[in-house]
């Protein structure tokens, strides 16, 4: 028994001394802002360094009604910088593609402020990694599973990318991730009041990380009411989601006496209205454009979201999610499906699609990284269904990884050193 705990934290080591290095060659080898609006979130972190107060959002700080949190963790390394200026014309475009910046993989002696902000973020994605392999070990009991969501996660390419980034998706996609570990600790192991209030709290912060976390008291309450117990003592425990709604609500009531609005979001259409494109439910984009960036874009879309991987990376990991779907339907047929814990793991993608096409019905953003709200709940039932396939062993999950460790590197070298190597 203890050789097998010494076991299993070598391999929880070398999972994390793995994703730290990954991060840290994704964070040198894409050059200082190359990525969506990193410019704006250091200017947030940036404006609480200098001010020590919350910036008013206007069309100086585009970020600026993004909750606080992350910002107030890179604020202390956020001093004034040295910054690439943008190489963009009038109609939006470059002349150096994908670049958008007058940077390069070889400015690493620049910048020195903005990396230290990277490096706040790369801890954060560690843990990320940490929480994956933590939840997928508590729903089944085994280190393999628990491997196999944390090396699934660090190995998305599109994670590693942001993850390094100056941005709040580093913040949400942890803080979302350690609540959907805690729902997975609740359901297996039963309610206990410290285990909702500690799942309380991450879900406050998670949503005072940026707001597409704001769907994350459904899959909480639904646990919570799942848990065994009289109806009235179930009704009586979901009180412990106010621990959270006090967490928010000085945010919310500022946002409110500044902007009219809670969420600061009707504002928009004065900040940002050239990013303003209305459209129905109804419109073609939800069954065109939409679905099909938003799957590359979760896999991988790298620079401004014009950096597209090859064909057959998207083909890999959408072979992957159909292999990890089969697996998932022969557990079901085998009777070894836990269709709770299997429901609440599948409301996080469900409801953080809901959120993205609400996002999408203002603005035409189908970005995969506003689904890494349910990053840590997809690796793990990825993870679930891959084992659960009749063939399935560790030395599979071994090759596996290998197989996706070496794609990762292969994009490093192949697609984002040789875009931004001039």
């Amino acid at each position: 028994m203890i050789d097998k705990k010494i076991s299993g934290f070598g391999t929880l080591f070398i999972l994390l001394v793995v994703s730290t290095i990954l991060l840290l060659l994704w964070s040198f080898t894409v050059p200082i802002y190359e990525s969506p609006d990193e410019d704006h979130h250091w200017a947030y972190a940036n404006y609480l360094h200098k001010n020590w107060r919350l910036p008013f959002y206007d069309k100086q700080l585009f970020e600026a009604n993004s909750p606080p949190l992350y910002y107030l963790l890179v604020a202390p390394f956020a001093a004034d910088s040295v910054q690439p200026q943008s190489i963009r014309n009038s109609a939006n475009e470059s002349p150096l593609p994908p670049r958008w910046f007058n940077d390069s993989i070889y400015d690493s002696e620049y910048y020195w402020p903005i990396r230290l902000g990277r490096f706040v973020s790369i801890v954060i994605s560690v843990l990320t990694v940490l929480f994956c392999y933590l939840a997928g070990v508590e729903a089944t009991g085994q280190e393999s599973t628990g491997l196999l969501a944390g090396g699934l996660a660090i190995l998305l390419p599109q994670f590693t990318f942001r993850g390094m980034n100056v941005s709040n998706d580093a913040l949400v996609t942890m803080t979302c991730a350690a609540v959907t570990y805690l729902l997975v600790r609740l359901i297996k192991r039963g309610f206990t009041w410290k285990l909702a209030i500690a799942a309380s709290i991450l879900c406050a912060l998670a949503f005072l990380s940026k707001t597409n976390a704001i769907f994350l008291p459904v899959p909480f309450g639904l646990a919570i009411l799942g848990a065994p117990g009289p109806w009235k003592l179930r009704l009586g425990r979901l009180s412990v989601m106010g621990i959270a709604l006090l967490m928010v609500a000085p945010w919310l009531v500022r946002n409110q006496i500044l902007y009219g609005d809670p969420l600061a979001s009707r504002v928009m259409f004065t900040v940002v209205d050239f990013l303003i494109d209305p459209k129905p439910i109804t419109s073609p984009y939800f069954l065109t454009m939409f679905p099909r960036y938003l799957a590359m874009s979760f896999i991988g879309m790298f620079g401004w979201l014009n950096l597209r991987l090859p064909n057959w990376i998207y083909l890999l990991f959408g072979s992957l999610g159909v292999a990890a779907l089969l697996g998932c339907i022969w557990r079901g047929f085998q009777r070894k499906m836990e269709w709770f814990l299997t429901f609440i793991l599948l409301t996080f993608p469900i409801l953080s699609i809901g959120v993205t096409i609400y996002i999408n019905l203002r603005f035409s953003q189908p970005q995969g990284r506003y689904l890494f709200t349910a990053l840590g709940a997809i690796t793990l039932l990825a993870a679930m269904g891959l084992e659960g396939l009749p063939f399935w062993n560790k030395k599979l999950t071994y090759l596996l990884l290998g197989i996706l460790l070496s794609v990762n590197l292969y994009i490093v070298g192949a697609v984002i050193i040789p875009a931004y190597s001039l």
